[in-house]
């Protein structure tokens, strides 16, 4: 049985979500390199490998900018 005076409801700090956010935000941006250890480098791969990193490291870089967009947004208001 969970007693309600026990619950607390914790304020956190608009500023600190802010900056998790955007670090959140920034580990997405990098990620394709974190986890193939290089740049994007045209001569390692080809073909449609080649596309296919390209349209990844893109889509990265996107959804990176979204979540840093949005967390400033969400702090504006």
């Amino acid at each position: 049985m969970i007693h309600t005076d026990m619950l607390e409801v914790v304020q956190i700090n608009p500023k600190i979500i802010l900056i998790i956010q955007i670090l959140i935000g920034l580990i997405i941006i990098i990620a394709p390199i974190i986890i193939t250890g290089s740049m994007y480098d045209v001569t390692k791969s080809m073909g449609d490998l080649l596309v296919a990193e390209f349209v990844i490291r893109t889509l990265s870089l996107v959804t990176g900018l979204l979540v840093i967009s949005n967390s400033l947004k969400g702090y504006s208001k």
